[in-house]
This record gives structure tokens, sequence and C-alpha cells, in this order.
């Protein structure tokens, strides 16, 4: 109450934020924040990883850590905080007691796991007796817990009864601002609990820990400021050189694609070696507006002090100071995340920021070369970032930190549950003339210098420099990210998604006939990242062997605790860099050649059941469209299933990359590293029907990644009913009732055969409307018709059917949407004589019925202009 009265004496212009796992930002509406981490250390399972744990067991003498990171992204710049707590939901108190929260000033991990303690310690987990076990080389241990890293001063005390809800520590103002002004210091706080209770995790899919900030804008610091603008190596070898003749391409099945078969230095040394002497070289400059006094630093490797001195000469603003470092290289190429290599600086008089006092990177990481020209950094020094200073240098590192802890350790899969194995470091910063930057990725004379394994510019010619910058400087810059992923061998996942077209065959990726027209169908990967594509659910709950989906489809698989769709990586690009992990850059979409040797595809219809026989033709994506002509391959259904073969590859035998991936005969053939033919399309003809399904190689990639790797069953979800449909139908005129009693004239619009009028539907999660069809019939169809704005419908709603004499209660479901305008921008079909009018079919197995509810699952109004019901022909002999 005081604060809040304080607030508004002082008439303050406040912001609340409320941090969680996967909360939306307002700061960065485009990047959700993931930075919320946990986990237990119990000395009663005192090897035992608790990581990725849905539940936090706090007393019965454990700890628990927790920490919300990226808080600079998270409340943006040059902010004061003025009031802080932190909120755990509790399932249970089994015994009362005090809860205590202190800062927690060690590096750890939430570590790797499946949803519940883990039996053995897996690799990167933090525990009792484990600071970080690592399964590759010798763990760091600590003691009890990490108990000399509690800070001895409590933070906030809070007594919990058994019938206590919520765990609220109040008064964290000053651990907050502490954490938010230096990033490198914050691990966050311990909880001791001398009860027993169980609270919600990170990872728990409702009710997660939440960090609840109350902001007010403070006025930027002047005068000095030292920054530690980067850590550079020397030595530094080269990548592999993917110019000249290091393509061999060759044109098979109608697509020309290249194989980097002779990639340039591929015979030259690529890392240090072992015992190898290298420098790091820690640049210090003044990025503020008057001169600085001394400095006092410290190089650390592996978080203990290497090195340390003290400067006392002052540094002029725009001065630089390079001080150097020696050590012996380690090669650790399993994981790139554990020898972190680190300079801090301690200035000796008055300092502007203190978030640029500090710099890390890792031994092993990947290194970008960054260019930029003096145009961009002065339009760049115009305005301030979100690290609360103007220097450019500050904001490139701010990006790769992002990148490094937010992308790239955030991005959890079953094979990487603690994120990705790669991280990312600024090799070197360099400052160019005007005019100087060239090409795609803005290089000096757009020519690469290959000790970088990529590389990326900032040209103040190209675009809108000032419109750019000031769109990016307090945010995560995904097309930047994105950009320097491709530098590090990642590929636009995008160029697998398939734009659907008009029965015209304009507009889309789909050139392919049925009749006289073309079909409309097209898929964009339902929960893609930043790639463009891929799958970014952390399936790990789910059996490597089954397939996941890539469409919006209510199965068991969608309701685990850790399948969230991200805005992070997906699966195939962790996959891809963890694969590489210890492979110099230079190649660049090669992992899609490691696929399971053996693929097969389960055919069934829209509810899972299997059907039994009929013909699949496929039809590959050719110069990233799907050409019209005949199918590339046919293979019957035998038993549900069938084979797809494996296509030539235009080469005599298997070929393996420097990187390890194997391009050999498989369903796509000659596979381009871009994806521009990485997509097959599947045409099923049946009772009469002809429906489609779609097939995508990082699909497969994804299944190698996850284990399969000799052979893998994917899945073909066809919309068909397997007996022939009538096309008489039954719903128009008929009679229709809704749940708030709408009048008939409205209801009367829904079922008059116009695709012109239409039915307004209640608004609610729960509105229901219902139609009568006379009598009960073999329902094979259902179909809804939309014109206009073709997304006014309800989003999710389930089809219920029930016969004469039945109640509404007993009725089945007939089908379920999940997300009817994704349904209706790709599952639709397109009136050739009217594009404006659309519709989508739902068919099973023939539901017997004479009643038809359809029930909206979550609110918004609703419009619909017509409903088509169709029944099962009958079998041959039966009227």
């Amino acid at each position: 109450m005081f604060v809040t009265a304080l607030i508004a004496a002082l008439g303050l212009q406040t912001t609340t934020v409320e941090l969680s796992r996967g909360a939306a930002l307002t700061q960065d509406p485009h990047t959700r924040y993931w930075s919320s981490e946990d986990t237990v250390l119990d000395p009663k399972y005192p090897e035992r990883s608790f990581g990725q744990g849905s539940v936090l067991w706090l007393g019965d003498g454990g700890r628990v850590l927790i920490r919300f990171a990226d808080l600079e992204r998270a409340i943006g710049p040059n902010r004061r905080i003025l009031s802080a707590k932190l909120v755990i939901q509790l399932e249970h108190v089994s015994k009362a007691g005090e809860a205590v929260l202190k800062r927690f000033h060690a590096r750890w991990n939430e570590g790797p796991g499946f949803g519940e303690r883990q039996a053995t310690p897996l690799h990167g987990a933090t525990t009792w007796v484990y600071q970080f076990f690592n399964a590759f080389d010798a763990p760091r241990r600590w003691q009890r817990g990490g108990e000399k890293f509690v800070d001895s001063k409590a933070s906030a005390t809070v007594t919990v009864a058994r019938d206590t809800a919520e765990l609220v520590f109040t008064g964290l103002e000053a651990d907050v601002q502490d954490m938010y002004e230096r990033w490198f210091d914050n691990w966050g706080w311990s909880i001791d609990f001398s009860g027993s209770a169980a609270g919600n995790s990170a990872q728990s899919r409702y009710g997660r820990p939440k960090l609840i900030l109350q902001t007010a804008p403070s006025e930027p610091a002047g005068g000095a400021d030292l920054s530690v603008v980067c850590i550079e190596r020397s030595p530094e070898y080269k990548r592999y050189d993917n110019r000249g003749d290091a393509y061999v391409r060759k044109e098979v099945a109608g697509h020309e694609s290249g194989v980097m078969m002779n990639p340039g230095s591929a015979n030259e040394q690529k890392w240090p070696a072992d015992g190898e002497e290298v420098t790091y070289t820690a640049v210090i400059k003044n990025v503020g507006t008057s001169a600085s006094g001394g400095f006092r630093y410290e190089f650390a490797e592996n978080d203990e002090s290497s090195s340390s001195g003290e400067v006392s000469q002052p540094l002029a603003p725009g001065e630089s100071r390079r001080i150097e470092w020696k050590t012996k290289f380690k090669n650790a190429h399993k994981d790139h995340r554990t020898q972190p290599i680190s300079f801090q600086v301690e200035p000796a008089s008055a300092d502007a920021s203190k978030g640029n006092n500090y710099l890390e990177i890792q031994a092993c990481a990947l290194n970008l070369g960054i260019w930029v020209d003096k145009g961009f950094y002065e339009e760049f020094a115009k305005g301030v970032s979100g690290t609360g200073t103007r220097s450019f240098e500050d904001w490139i590192q701010w990006q790769f930190r992002i990148w490094n802890d937010v992308f790239l350790a955030q991005s959890r899969f079953s094979f990487a549950q603690d994120g990705c194995r790669e991280r990312v470091r600024v090799g070197r910063i360099t400052i160019v003339d005007n005019g100087i930057l060239a090409g795609g990725a803005h290089l000096p004379n757009d020519s690469p210098t290959l000790i970088y394994d990529g590389e990326w510019g900032f040209d103040s010619s190209f675009g809108n420099a000032a419109g750019y910058i000031n769109d990016v400087r307090a945010k995560a810059d995904r097309a930047l990210i994105h950009e320097c992923s491709h530098q590090i061998g990642l590929i636009d996942l995008y160029q697998m998604n398939v734009d659907p077209s008009l029965p015209s065959g304009e507009g889309g990726k789909v050139r392919l006939k049925v009749g006289e027209h073309v079909i409309t169908r097209g898929r964009f990967d339902v929960a893609g990242g930043l790639m463009g594509g891929g799958d970014t659910r952390n399936e790990a709950l789910v059996p490597v062997g089954l397939p996941i989906p890539n469409q919006p489809i209510d199965t068991i698989v969608s309701t685990g605790p850790l399948f969230e769709a991200t805005d992070l990586y997906a699966l195939t690009d962790v996959a891809a860099l963890n694969m590489n992990l210890g492979y110099r850059r230079g190649f660049y979409g090669e992992f899609l050649y490691s696929m399971p040797q053996v693929v097969l595809a389960r055919c069934v219809d829209r509810s899972g059941g299997p059907i039994p026989s009929g013909r699949v033709s496929f039809y590959q994506m050719k110069n990233g469209a799907i050409q019209d002509g005949p199918p590339d391959f046919e293979a019957e259904i035998e038993g549900g299933t069938v084979i797809l073969p494996a296509r030539p590859t235009g080469l005599d035998e298997p070929f393996t990359t420097e990187t390890g991936h194997t391009l050999r005969p498989n369903p796509f053939g000659r596979l381009d590293v871009v994806g521009s033919n990485g997509v097959l399309l599947a045409r099923l003809d049946v009772a009469g029907q002809t429906e489609w399904a779609w097939l995508k190689a990082w699909q497969l990639f994804d299944a190698y990644a996850r284990g399969n790797k000799s052979a893998f069953v994917f899945e073909l979800r066809f919309n068909i009913c397997p007996r022939p449909i009538d096309p008489r139908e039954w719903a128009k005129n008929k009679v229709a009732i809704d749940k708030r009693g709408s009048d008939p004239e409205n209801l009367a619009r829904l079922l008059d055969g116009d695709p012109k009028t239409a039915y307004e539907a209640g608004s609610d999660e729960g509105d229901w409307f219902e139609i009568d069809i006379g009598r009960d019939r073999q329902i094979a169809e259902i179909k809804l018709v939309m014109s206009g704005d073709t997304n006014a419908f309800w989003r999710q709603f389930d089809i219920l059917v029930y016969t004469t004499g039945s109640r509404a209660n007993e009725a089945l479901r007939f089908a379920s949407e999940i997300d009817f305008r994704d349904a209706m921008t790709f599952d639709r079909e397109i009136d050739p004589k009217d594009f404006g009018v659309r519709s989508v079919a739902y068919r099973r197995r023939p539901m017997l019925g004479r009643f038809i509810r359809f029930v909206s699952k979550a609110p918004g109004a609703g419009r619909l202009y017509g409903i088509e019901i169709r029944e099962a022909a009958a079998p041959a002999g039966v009227p």
C-alpha cells in the first residue's frame, strides 16, 4: 500500500511487468519471455536431476533455485524497480513452516529431464552434489546444494500455513534492480523451507512462477562509461569455403541442385590443437561522453580467476585499451557450453553503466565477424539501446547474448532437454568507411574472411538504416539472429511452407490441376520457429517412434505438459546445430541428408483410423512449387501402409559430407540443401473422393534426430470417408435451433443454400446451434461454407451427432476443430466460379445420427454462411 501511495503521489509513469515462462512482453512483442528457470536440489537424492520437472518440491531439507533472467529485454532500458514480488502457486502444503528467500551467487543450470526426477544425473544437470554434471569430462562439484553461494542475508521470509495457496515473497526491489543492472551476477534466488510443500515450476502447464514488477523511467547516466566491447582470440583458423567449385550441381527428376562435394580449405586445420597456446584479447572502450578513470580487471576461465591487474591511465571518449591473456586450448566438442571465458572491469571512478563492465564467451563457440560502417555506427549512437547505452558494440553483444541465452538455451527437445549445445561469439567488431560493405551479408567488397564461421555487416546505405535502428534498439532483433543463423548453417525452413493457390493457379506454390482447376490446398508448419518453419514444440514426452502431427489436430500428443509452441528455434534447427558440433561452418542445409534409411507411411482417416487399401500418388515440389503434371511416384496401400521408395540422387554411391551427413537414395532423391524440393504432396483417390496430405523433408530429418535412424513410420492423414458419399445434401431448408434462441430468420440463413447469407452465432464458449435433418442417416460429410471474411466463424468447436430418441448429452463427437482459420487457409475448397466462396469439409467413417450440434470451445463471435450434410452411399444392392 505504501509503494502504491508513493507512486500516485509522485505521479510516476509506471509500468507493470509480469514475467513467467512463455509470457508475452509489451517491450518486445515478437519474442516472448522464456528465461524463467528453476530446479530442486534434494539431499535425499543427491545425484538426481529435477530438470524440466513440473513440480517444485519445497522443504524436507532440500533447496529450490529459481531465476528470472533476460531482464533488460523484459523491462526495457533505464528503468527503476519500484516494487517486485515473486509468486509461486502451491499445489499442496503437507507441513507448515517458514520459507526463506536469499540471493544465490553462483552459476547453475535448470538441467535436462523428462518432467520428473531423473534416476541418475544427466549431462548438464545441477544437483545437491554437482554444480554441473558433465557426462564427457570431469563434473564440477559443490557442497550441500551450493550452500556457500547462498547469501547470508534473507531477501524475504514468508510463513506458510497448511491452507496457503500462493507463496508470495515481497520487497524484492533491491534484488531485482541489481539483477537488472548487473545481468552477469543474476543467478536468482534460493528458497529454503522448514516445512514441506509442492509448488508449480516454470515447466508446469499452468500456474507457473511469476515475477511481478512495477517500474518507472530513470534518466540515463552520463559521463564516462567503460565497456568490454569484445573478447578476441588468436590464432583463428579457416572454416570451409563454399565458393567456386565447392558445389557439384546436377538436375535430377526435374530439379537442379548442388551437393557440396569439394569444399575449399577442407584439409586445413580448423581448431587450435589441444594444449595449443591461444591468446584472448579483451577490448575495453570508453563508450561514454567524458574521460574515464582507471580500472581493475580480471580474466576468468571456468569461473575461476586466471589473470588480473590494474590500468591507471584514463581513456578518452571513444578510446580503447586491449588487454591480453594466454592459456591452453581444449577441444570440447560434445558441448560448447562448458568452457566460459570472461573479462570484467571495475572502474575506479564514476561509470555510467554496470551492464557493459563484463563480457563472456565460450571457448569453442562459433565465431562471427561483425562489420559496421561509420555512417551506421554514428546513426546508432543517436539513441539509447536495450542495454541502456548508445554503444553499437554493447547492442551487438546484447543481441548475441539473447541469441545464446534465449534462442539457443531455451529451445528444448527430447535430445536437447536443456537447450542447444552450440554457442556463438562475436569474433571481432570492425568499423569501416562508408561504401565498403556490399552484397547480401554486407561484407567488405562482398568478400568473406574465412577465419570467421560467419559474418554480418551493417551498411548505412542499405534501406532505411535509421528506421531499422529505431525498430530494434530495445528488443531481440529476430531478423538479425535469423540471418546470422544462416551464417552458421541453418536454412529458411519456410521454403517448405506451401502457400495455397486459387483455382486459376494464381498465387501460392501449387500448380497441380485436378480436371480444369488447380487444387486449393497448402500447408504452413503449424508451430514454426525463427527460421520460418519446422516444429518448436518440445516432444520430450512423446515416444520416439510416434510421428508429430504438422497440422492442428486434437491428439494425445498435444496434451503433454512440455508440448508447447515457442517463437524460438525448431527441433530441426537445434538438431542440426547439435549434430554439427565441432565442425566449422561453410556448410548449409546439408543436415537434411540425415534421414531414416527406410520410410513407411501409415495412411489414416481424419480420426486416425487406418485406410486399408488404395493408391497414393506423390508429387514433389520442384523449384519451390508443386508443378502440374504426372506424379513423381505412386505406391499401393497394403495393410494401411505404403513404403516410400528410395529414389536416386544422381550419385553413383552414397556421399558423406565433411560434417558427417550422408546423401543416399531417399524419398526426395537429390535433396536440395535450401529445401526447395523438400515437399511431397500425397494424393489419395478412394471411394470416389480425392484427398491430400503432406510430407516435408525436415520431418524425416526430425525423425532421424529423435532416434529413428534405420526406419520410421510417418503418418499421412486424409480427410476421407471409406465409403462412397451420396451427393444429395440433407441440411437445406431443414430446422435449426441454437442456445440463445435466435429468431427463425437468422437460423434460416444457415440452411437456405445461399452462400451469401449469413447466420450470426453466439459468441460465448459453450454456445451451440443444432440442425435436425429429419431422420437418422449414416452421416459421412459435414461441410461448412464461408463467404467474404473466411475467419469470421468460431475458431475452435466440436461437431456432435445424436440419434432420434437420444439426448444431446449422449451425443458422440463426429469431428473436432481446433483452428478453423488454419483449416480455411490450407484445407479449403474454393468455388471456381466465385473465389469468395470457400468451404471446409469434415469426413469420417459413417456415424448414425439425426441431430448435428456445433459447440463453441472458445469465446469469439461467429458468422457462418452455410452447412451441407451428406450421408454415406448405401452399399450395392441396398436401397
